[in-house]
């Protein structure tokens, strides 16, 4: 089996039997849905999200049909799985030997580690070739895009040799400070500087020893760290701060979301937002779930009574479930929507 079967081994233990196994693969796909971006915030699945976004279906399946004959898990008739005791087991055993991507999060990062790699290989790329005075070479990134933001990049930075100095300083501090059991060559061989092309992803995991799928979670892992710190510390890494803070901006919510948002700080009525939006009201509300998953100050009182709030999240505490129809049961009187909205300010306490 490879890391990626332990990777869903471990989501669907996250998952707890209260969603179906497609529940992951959305997740890995980086679904920009309302229930996908629910569901990696209230399972602690933040850190897959967008990870494979090039996953096919088909090959999902066969992943779970492995752990199924593998006696790993067992799948009901709405494909929810429950871990065996021997999936339990390997699971353990698998992470104690092996690193979990533990800094990656691609719902805060998975769109920016994806335009960071693009910039910073070809600005590694340019600036090596600068230093030899060459002209002539394929760019390693063809996009158009990518191309325009580096030529203003360096144009306003000043001398390349400077800035291939000071580049050069702070990805060595940052790969200096890699979590432990990750390798910095896993991200520095697959750079392309003077006459010296990287490595592919599938050579860069053959000469380290790694199944491709595990070569590429932790490449990953290392992008979302090296984002993570220079966020933390702008100020040390100003280089690779701004490659980061200079992309177009990136909508914590989906499109979709955000137009719901901005009629209902307008104090607009669910229903009437439905209406206006011409959207079936569990759509709106779906929304209104994503909000507050994303934005934190975001007030649950909207829509239930504070006192009432507390007892179902002590009832959320006491049964350790997330699933709506036990906790319907304790409270009738409430929608499923006021459940889903303390489930979703909850967070990952039940």
């Amino acid at each position: 089996m490879t890391y990626l079967h332990y990777l869903i081994l471990d989501s669907l233990e996250r998952l707890g039997e209260e969603r179906s196994v497609y529940s992951v693969y959305h997740i890995m796909k980086g679904k920009k849905s309302s229930q996908s971006i629910q569901d990696a915030h209230l399972f602690g699945l933040q850190a897959l999200f967008l990870s494979l976004p090039k996953l096919k279906r088909d090959y999902f399946d066969r992943c779970v049909a492995v752990l199924q004959e593998k006696e790993f898990i067992m799948l009901n008739d709405d494909n929810r799985a429950r871990l065996t005791r021997f999936g339990k087991e390997g699971l353990a055993s698998y992470f104690q030997e092996k690193p979990y991507p533990a800094h990656m999060d691609g719902l805060k990062h998975g769109d920016q580690a994806i335009l960071l790699w693009k910039r910073l290989s070809l600005l590694v790329q340019v600036l090596s070739n600068a230093r030899m005075n060459e002209t002539s070479y394929f760019p390693v990134q063809r996009d158009r895009k990518v191309q325009e933001w580096l030529k203003g990049f360096i144009r306003k930075q000043g001398k390349s040799d400077i800035l291939s100095a000071t580049l050069f300083e702070e990805l060595h501090a940052l790969l200096s400070q890699a979590p432990p059991g990750e390798d910095p060559g896993i991200l520095v061989q697959r750079l392309t500087g003077y006459q010296d092309y990287g490595a592919t992803e599938g050579q860069s995991a053959d000469r380290l020893g790694m199944d491709r799928e595990e070569y590429r979670f932790r490449f990953l892992n290392l992008l979302h760290f090296i984002i993570a710190r220079a966020k933390e510390d702008a100020v040390v890494y100003p280089i690779v701060y701004s490659i980061i803070e200079e992309k177009e901006h990136i909508q914590p919510l989906t499109s979709s979301t955000k137009k719901t948002l901005d009629l209902f700080q307008k104090g607009i009525p669910v229903e009437e937002i439905a209406r206006i939006r011409e959207l079936k009201v569990n759509t709106i509300e779906d929304h209104l779930i994503e909000i507050i998953l994303t934005l934190h100050d975001f007030p649950v009182t909207s829509f239930i009574d504070e006192g009432v709030y507390g007892d179902v999240l002590g009832v959320l505490t006491e049964l350790k479930t997330k699933r709506l129809k036990p906790i319907k049961e304790r409270f009738p009187e409430l929608s499923y929507f006021q459940i889903r909205a303390v489930i979703a300010k909850a967070g990952e306490t039940p």
